[in-house]
């Protein structure tokens, strides 16, 4: 028999890609590092919203912190989830970088 997989972890992956913010998130960051400020402005949603949805993130290894200066940015870590997106948007094949 081949490994066995732990589906726990594809279940928590795939619960915290399941909000639309979060997603949204996820497309910012794929373009580039992001601080919270910068990730609020262009969302347009509130820092604590946002900071909770990065938190969620984080948590589940999909994003990784750094500070540089006083600034907190968040990246992708899990370069899997840049994969699947870019999956997903070539089989939609959508124009725009997300619809909320």
């Amino acid at each position: 028999m081949g490994k066995t997989i732990d589906l726990n972890n594809f279940v928590d992956m795939f619960k915290a890609l399941g909000h639309p913010i979060r997603l949204r998130i996820i497309f910012e960051l794929m373009e580039s590092e992001r601080s919270v400020s910068e990730l609020w402005h262009l969302l347009g949603v509130s820092q604590t919203l946002v900071s909770q949805h990065l938190a969620v993130l984080r948590h589940s290894g999909i994003i990784k912190s750094f500070r540089r200066g006083n600034t907190v940015y968040y990246s992708i870590l899990n370069p899997i989830v840049v994969e699947i997106f870019k999956l997903i948007q070539k089989k939609l094949k959508g124009g725009k970088k997300y619809v909320s």
